[in-house]
């Protein structure tokens, strides 16, 4: 008899702490926590930390620490692309530059895989150009510019190659459904 008031006992301590977890994972504390968790890594995605960049003006190196975010728009010169940011760059190391252009060679394709992995911020929207989601409108076979964000005006107006439109109209959703699961605020829960 002791051993299976043993057993019962044990079964009992079980029950009760299975019940317990149960009652924790119906909660709204339990959900409230993995809301937040979720919205903690949206935040990362949304406000990246700040990234390596290196170039070179008149063959003297600069090292520049670069917020994805303050890209406009990525625009190729031949061998040269050109990165437009909606403010003036500072660099940290090597020769003193301030401009709101930097350059660099290679191609887009390998600057968004480099700079932007997740692919939230940056999309090609032809061969010889990339644009910041957040800063531009899909107007028929053009992205356009919202507001001033660009000092140069350089990229106001971009032609939108078909081959890239069905992706840039996916990312741009998606980013705006990040956005604005973030602004949730999750009142009563």
């Amino acid at each position: 008899m002791a051993n299976q008031d043993k057993i019962l006992r044990e079964l009992t301590n079980e029950v009760n702490r299975l019940t317990k977890e149960n009652e924790y994972l119906k909660s709204p504390l339990y959900h409230w926590d993995i809301i937040e968790s979720i919205k903690g890594s949206y935040s990362v995605l949304l406000n990246p930390p700040l990234v390596a960049f290196n170039t070179t003006i008149n063959q003297k190196a600069s090292g520049f620490k670069i917020n994805i975010n303050d890209i406009v728009c990525i625009l190729s010169d031949g061998k040269t692309k050109w990165i437009y940011f909606n403010r003036k760059q500072q660099s940290v190391d090597g020769k003193l530059l301030v401009s709101d252009k930097l350059s660099f060679t290679g191609n887009i394709e390998e600057f968004l895989l480099t700079y932007d992995k997740p692919k939230v911020h940056l999309c090609q929207i032809s061969r010889s150009e990339a644009v910041n989601l957040n800063y531009y409108q899909l107007n028929s076979k053009v992205v356009q510019l919202l507001g001033k964000n660009n000092p140069q005006n350089s990229c106001n107006t971009l032609t939108m190659s078909p081959n890239f439109k069905k992706e840039f109209i996916e990312r741009k959703a998606a980013l705006e459904n990040i956005i604005s699961f973030q602004k949730i605020q999750f009142r009563g829960i």
